[in-house]
């Protein structure tokens, strides 16, 4: 019976294939034309633009005709599909289509002087292009061609300084070309050992299968294999040491992620993965005000690459949050309905707080992170109390507002003296390495008492070092993230 079901199946063209094809150029062919069509006609949300794109830049009328092409060229993207049979044509054309919409947004851009509502789309584009099934050395030319005619438009446009938000959109350039290159080498080795091993496994059933109809010349057959199978196993040992480099890059681009320093003496951060990346994230935000510090803290469900590249995500994220940072539930909104639906199964938990050195007050929203520990100065060890929702990435914004459980900002003053520890559950919950009946919240409120009158990094130090004898080792079973503040 005909479902929707059905006919998104069929759209999205899902892969039920027993048989891969030879080369990885078909195999990337294959895969374009799964996306080619939502990708084509998606394009249509672009018309909603072009009133905007009147009323922000009316004495740019280039600007529109750049903008009509999405669409136009979607369509025509699409309806060719039907009348235009080529050789690796699903791969030519969403090449194509990823360059019209690089190029083109890198010249919307640059005649806008890099206004932030086109930046933004800028670097979307960008990010898309890395995730993209084309071509590894086509992404890089699109993206490089891209980034010079940005260039180019800019500077043809009258930008001879770079200050104030120009700046600020040129830094997020920076990080999300970074980002984008690295992931471009990334994302199209994992295609190339999908389809490789797969590939493997299909040669592996047809050797079966051969062997079944060919029993009277077993023994040669055999014989023959022995030594393919020998060179198979050479094969995979180079492939798993290339798996192992591609690990020791994703590590690398992981921990540039994280602040290479913290904002001063009063502040000291630790992070230890469980394995060579991991899901926790930290980061420090600076603001025009300098008394104002944003910290922001999250885990994501899970370890390894699949985690590590949330993170990766939720970063990029910030980076394009623009003013939303300066509220922490704004912030948190943002992320969430980016993350909704695209992280498979996974959450996140996060806290994002802004701190203000003159007032002490900490502005701050969580949604389902544990609660950072207060010491005060007259010896108490609390829990930072404030309104506490649902992780990241488990529903959607209008969902959460539905069911009253909307991020929202919640304010203390500090006192001074005292110290603020930020966390994630791998250092409260850590158990003995032979005894997994005890945890570390157990101990956690003594230890602070004995090393809370000590500078942050001594404090951090000294706590790591509790934890390491607490386990037994300094091997654990999940990340572990802290962040230690005075209050002065």
């Amino acid at each position: 019976m005909f479902s929707f079901k059905n006919l998104i199946k069929a759209f999205l063209q899902e892969d039920a294939r027993t048989v891969h094809p030879d080369t990885f150029e078909e195999e990337l062919d294959f895969q374009c034309g799964r996306v080619i069509n939502f990708a084509s006609l998606i394009t249509l949300s672009w018309l909603t633009y072009i009133p905007i794109d009147m009323q922000l830049h009316p004495d740019k009328p280039l600007i529109v005709v750049l903008r009509m092409g999405f669409p136009v060229f979607g369509l025509i993207l699409f309806i060719s599909k039907f009348f235009i049979t080529l050789p690796k044509r699903n791969l030519i054309f969403l090449t194509i289509y990823g360059a019209y919409m690089a190029i083109s947004n890198a010249i919307l851009t640059g005649v806008t002087k890099m206004d932030p509502a086109y930046i933004g789309g800028f670097l979307f584009i960008l990010t898309l292009l890395a995730l993209g099934p084309i071509k590894k050395r086509w992404a890089q030319g699109i993206f490089i061609t891209s980034v010079i005619i940005f260039a180019i438009t800019t500077y043809l446009s009258g930008v001879r300084e770079i200050k104030g938000h120009n700046f600020y959109s040129l830094n997020d350039l920076f990080c999300v070309s970074f980002i984008v290159i690295c992931f471009i080498e990334i994302l199209n080795g994992i295609r190339y050992k999908s389809w490789s091993k797969a590939r493997q496994v299909e040669i592996g059933e047809e050797i079966i299968k051969l062997q079944k109809q060919y029993s009277e010349i077993l023994e040669q057959t055999v014989k023959e294999r022995t030594v393919e199978l020998e060179r198979e196993r050479n094969n995979l040992k180079e492939k798993n040491e290339s798996m192992e480099r591609d690990l020791q890059m994703a590590k690398l681009i992981h921990g540039q992620l994280m602040p290479s320093k913290t904002p001063g003496d009063f502040i000291h951060s630790f992070y230890k993965p469980m394995d060579m990346v991991g899901g926790d994230f930290y980061d420090f935000i600076h603001f025009r005000d300098p008394d104002k510090l944003g910290i922001f803290i999250s885990d994501v469900s899970g370890h390894g690459l699949a985690a590590a590249f949330i993170t990766s995500m939720v970063k990029t994220i910030i980076l394009q949050s623009g003013e939303k940072k300066l509220n922490p539930a704004d912030l948190l909104s943002f992320i969430n309905e980016i993350l909704y639906n695209q992280v498979g199964g996974n959450f996140v938990t996060a806290f994002y707080g802004i701190y203000d050195k003159k007032t002490r007050m900490l502005t701050f929203a969580n949604a389902g992170h544990n609660p950072p520990y207060v010491i005060s100065p007259d010896d108490k060890v609390e829990y930072l109390n404030g309104h506490k929702t649902v992780p990241l990435a488990i529903m959607d914004n209008d969902s959460l507002k539905k069911r009253g459980k909307i991020f929202k900002n919640s304010e203390i003053i500090l006192k001074p003296n005292s110290k603020l520890l930020l966390y994630t559950d791998g250092f409260i919950e850590c158990q003995p390495f032979n005894n997994h009946e005890l945890s570390f919240e157990e101990k956690v409120r003594e230890i602070i008492d004995k090393i809370k009158h000590e500078k942050p990094d001594a404090f951090i130090q000294n706590i790591y070092k509790n934890l390491t004898e607490f386990r037994g080792c300094e091997s654990f079973e999940d990340d572990v993230c802290l962040i230690c503040m005075d209050i002065l």
